[in-house]
């Protein structure tokens, strides 16, 4: 179990000065381009342009499709095979090249909760940040293993980052003692439009450029087609819509095990000549402002990425989320829609009635980016991280 690091291993973290940069250790879960890795890198954007820091950046699985973006910030990055149950048969490899890159730097930050980084940052005398983004009870004994997790591999980290108060309080039910080190800061997000006219006007060139209509209502959503993600609600509602509003179109950004199966039901629901599977997407920002509203449901999801970005550029928000923090962005009727059950009916008519009424749709969309600006500012975030990895300062609880 790990223990706190001695007097005279602190001693050896390299001393900011601000004279210079500082350096950080960025472990990265994967690089496959979800919310979590694209929040990633553009923190990782936003901090070299504000502060000038600097990244050396590895993952203990194969690079995906950001391994792109992630080499722009560390042209040396370096991915790994992932061998082994928790990658404990590559372990040796990978920890061996982390120490090497963690000389000279004056924090580590792992985005996400990754067992194999964790491990190969234990005995390192360095402040260590985890970003944590995931929900801790999708099954019955998932509790265990998050309890082993803290146990084992965050006793010695000065901090954790969680994207929002609902993972926060999952975590210190199974594990009380992370209080003093377990904080909320949200993810950030740019209001990407300044008023209704820069809305609309990106709206058509988006639709244009994409070959979507112009005069129809668009709903859309983007994600891993996988079976938590419900994009079978998705659809389900998109029938109910399309009979109500016949102009209606729908657009699914994302790949995955299920896309046969979703196609299989999109055309059994006779809605196939209006569901657009776009594949994944590595750019999202079109389809965020071709659409109207961005429909989105999930059985577990500590807080989705996909709506809040789809908001900060104007659209609309309907949404069903079991178990999860998105009432934390949006507020029932007031800035969007949102049900804790997967509603096909109340869904439906949300979304008919958004399109029926544009005073109602204007008032949420203004709500929205007032609480975007209020809750999410990418600066202030940002902020937060640096204040950790140059000083060592944490936020407030």
């Amino acid at each position: 179990m790990g223990k706190p690091l001695p007097v005279d291993a602190l001693a050896a973290v390299p001393e900011f000065s601000p004279a210079r940069p500082a350096r950080v250790l960025h472990l990265m879960q994967c690089t496959n381009l979800g919310g979590m890795e694209q929040v990633a890198c553009r923190l990782m954007d936003r901090l070299g342009r504000t502060y000038g820091t600097q990244f050396r950046v590895a993952t203990p699985r194969r690079f995906g499709p950001g391994g792109a973006l992630v080499k722009a910030h560390d042209p040396q990055a370096q991915d790994f095979d992932y061998r082994g149950k928790y990658g404990w048969r590559s372990h040796g490899t990978f920890a061996a090249h982390v120490r090497r890159i963690a000389e000279g730097c004056d924090a580590a930050w792992v985005t996400g909760a990754d067992a194999a980084s964790m491990r190969a940052l234990r005995p390192l005398p360095i402040r260590k940040l985890m970003r944590h983004h995931y929900h801790h009870f999708e099954g019955r004994l998932s509790w265990v293993k998050w309890r082993g997790f803290y146990e084992l591999l965050c006793r010695d980290i000065e901090a954790i980052f969680y994207v929002c108060d609902f993972a926060r309080r999952e975590a210190l039910r199974i594990a009380p003692w992370l209080e003093p080190k377990a904080f909320v800061v949200q993810n950030g997000f740019p209001r990407h439009y300044a008023g209704e006219e820069e809305r609309l006007r990106r709206r058509r060139a988006a639709r244009e450029a994409l070959g979507l209509p112009q005069d129809a209502w668009i709903v859309g959503n983007g994600g891993w087609l996988i079976r938590r993600k419900r994009f079978d609600v998705f659809l389900r509602v998109a029938a109910e819509v399309r009979r109500q509003l016949p102009e209606a179109w729908f657009v699914i950004c994302g790949g995955g095990e299920l896309e046969a199966e979703l196609k299989a039901l999109a055309a059994a629901l006779g809605i196939a000549d209006r569901v657009r599977f776009a594949g994944w997407v590595t750019d999202l920002t079109p389809y965020h402002e071709a659409w109207d509203v961005c429909l989105f449901s999930s059985d577990f999801d500590a807080i989705p990425t996909t709506p809040i970005e789809a908001a900060s550029h104007g659209a609309l928000v309907v949404a069903s989320v079991v178990h999860g923090g998105l009432d934390e962005f949006i507020e029932h009727e007031r800035n969007g829609f949102l049900l804790a059950a997967h509603d096909v009916p109340r869904m439906a008519d949300a979304v008919v009635r958004l399109a029926r009424e544009p005073a109602l749709a204007s008032a949420w969309r203004r709500a929205a980016a007032q609480t975007l600006v209020a809750k999410y500012d990418p600066a202030a975030k940002a902020a937060q991280f640096q204040d950790f990895f140059a000083r060592g300062r944490l936020p407030a609880n």
